[in-house]
């Protein structure tokens, strides 16, 4: 098992001179139980186990303070965040105690705030938002990490030793090592999904310009693909908000960030006018719901896809297997007939480009400079990077969540069980590789073939796949994945954040306002906004950025490459 290397099991000979005499000072009886006291001790699961070699050794415990994302899902009766079945599980087998405080996810920048402005920030901190990451450094609120990990590390100095990457990747300006992370599958993080079982009783084609695009979405709307003799279906679900929304900024790589394939680096409104031009042409078809501005959160054009009323609609897939058992499994439910086909983004006036890929090369915490024990905390940290740890908070344990199947690959054997025990622990894993465990560690391989929206979701996974890991297309999310850009200086984060705020709204408002408005005055307005806002100076910083770094950044090229690996390992 690459970058794990098991801990000493030590045993207890009982050698026929030492029996006697246990029978001379404790008698028959005592010797026995003391006996029985040994062998049970060197039973129990694997993953009870995991850690075991940890706790042997006359070194004393040290004792540590972490932070743990708080995303209120934990089950009724399973405790909280900071203590449960799973924070106990880990002081149990662990090299060190560790108390937890506790982060909202969606709000960990404000709760970090004040943690590190009150003295009471914990000595490791995780965290998946490279600004917030960034902040700290700026703040010299972080320790570089160099010499812990050579001192004292052995799984995340292995980790480091086979997938350099990660070091490059936690390496800020200053040369040296701040952060740790962890290696994950490259594949498709969003889908562009269209009702198959549509096109075929219209007798379409799949979409691949803007205009059959429009032409599908108007015949989605217009023609009654589900049957029920009812106007209620729309070609396509969300302009503005929710999961579709990002549809539109990858199709024409419409993002404030973006080089050519030439190398060379754009800042401001990149191709936003001829993004906001397509998305008029659709709310002026009348192939969307007018009312797509109420939608803030895209909730309602989720469950119009869910209830079988879209044609094309863009998803989050991150984690195809979850998008099977729910979304799928509920659009399956709702309309038994309905079958999804993942498609390529159409052709544009700007090119044809590819979805955004998931981050190979993830850093997800860092260490709290003022740490009174930065040695406990790499112990923590070796220990939640091992694979058979990881294992267990993506998995549970054998036998009581999941069973293995005929290839070795864990199967979830109880399902209520495992949503109420385990399925809300992910974020213990956020140093888990979990490529780590070969094969069964693929996405794959993940799936219950047994249960058709698995098989399903399966299918449209190699799908996506084999649609999005495109080489030959410019990837529509900008420079690199959004993990990997830099933090702007305070001032320019302000400027930045105000002025690319007011120019979404001026784009926005052309969508809708017909000649009153045209998407090319818009477009003029937004531009005037950027320079009175700050973008010569944002521009001027990012471009200093890019002739300095371009060559220490991970980009999409390098993302492939580690598919490819990924992908010949997997077959081999």
């Amino acid at each position: 098992m690459a970058g794990f290397k098991r801990e000493p099991q030590y045993t207890f000979p009982m050698k026929r001179g030492v029996i006697l005499l246990m029978k001379k000072w404790l008698g028959l009886a005592a010797a026995l139980l003391l006996l029985t006291s040994v062998l049970s001790g060197c039973t129990g699961s694997k993953e009870g186990k995991a850690a075991e070699g940890n706790k042997e050794g006359a070194e004393p415990r040290g004792s540590i303070t972490s932070t743990i994302y708080d995303r209120g899902s934990v089950p009724n009766g399973m405790g909280t965040i900071e203590d449960n079945m799973w924070s106990k599980w880990i002081n149990e087998h662990g090299p060190v105690d560790v108390k937890w405080t506790a982060v909202p996810r969606w709000e960990s920048q404000a709760k970090l705030n004040v943690l590190f402005a009150s003295g009471s920030a914990p000595d490791l901190i995780f965290e998946f938002g490279t600004s917030n990451r960034n902040a700290l450094f700026d703040q010299k609120q972080i320790m570089p990490i160099d010499d812990l990990i050579e001192n004292t590390s052995v799984e995340y100095k292995a980790l480091l030793e086979k997938y350099p990457q990660l070091r490059k990747a936690g390496t800020k300006t200053d040369g040296k090592l701040y952060e740790v992370g962890r290696i994950n599958e490259v594949f498709p993080l969003t889908s562009f999904f269209i009702r198959e079982d549509w096109l075929e009783k219209l007798n379409m084609e799949v979409p691949a310009t803007e205009e059959e695009m429009i032409a599908v979405a108007k015949a989605f709307t217009e023609m009654d693909p589900d049957g029920n003799g009812i106007k209620d279906t729309y070609g396509i679900g969300g302009l503005q908000f929710g999961d579709t929304a990002g549809l539109f900024r990858y199709m024409y790589n419409a993002n404030w960030v973006i080089t050519d394939k030439n190398g060379e680096i754009y800042i401001g409104p990149n191709h936003m006018k001829e993004a906001t031009e397509f998305k008029r042409k659709l709310y002026e078809a009348g192939v969307v719901d007018k009312d797509f501005l109420a939608d803030k959160d895209g909730a309602k054009s989720k469950q119009d896809f869910l209830n079988g009323k879209i044609g094309m609609y863009a998803a989050m897939t991150a984690d195809y297997t979850s998008f099977a058992s729910k979304e799928l499994d509920t659009l399956l439910q709702n309309d038994p007939g309905a079958k999804l086909k993942v498609i390529a983004l159409p052709s544009t006036s700007v090119g044809q480009h590819t979805m955004v890929w998931n981050n190979p090369v993830q850093m997800t915490a860092v260490i709290n400079s003022r740490a009174k024990d930065p040695e406990s905390v790499m112990k923590f940290i070796d220990f939640m990077s091992r694979t058979e740890v990881g294992h267990v908070f993506k998995n549970g344990f054998e036998g009581t969540h999941y069973k293995k199947n005929e290839t070795g690959c864990p199967v979830i054997s109880d399902q209520e069980k495992y949503k109420n025990e385990v399925s809300w622990a992910g974020d213990y894993g956020m140093l888990y590789s979990r490529l780590e465990e070969g094969k069964c560690g693929y996405t794959e391989t993940l799936f219950n073939e047994d249960v058709p929206s698995q098989k399903e979701g399966l299918r449209m996974f190699r799908e996506a796949r084999d649609v999005y890991m495109n080489p030959e297309l410019l990837v529509g999310e900008g420079v690199t994945h959004s993990e990997h850009m830099p933090q702007l200086p305070k001032e320019l984060q302000v400027k930045f954040s105000n002025v690319t705020a007011a120019i979404n709204d001026i784009y926005t408002r052309s969508i809708i306002s017909g000649s009153k408005y045209t998407v090319e005055q818009a477009d003029e307005d937004a531009r005037k906004q950027w320079d009175s806002g700050g973008g010569k100076e944002i521009e001027a910083w990012y471009k200093e950025w890019w002739s300095t770094e371009k060559d220490n950044l991970l980009v999409w090229d390098d993302f492939y490459e580690i598919y490819e690996q990924q992908q010949a390992e997997f077959k081999n």
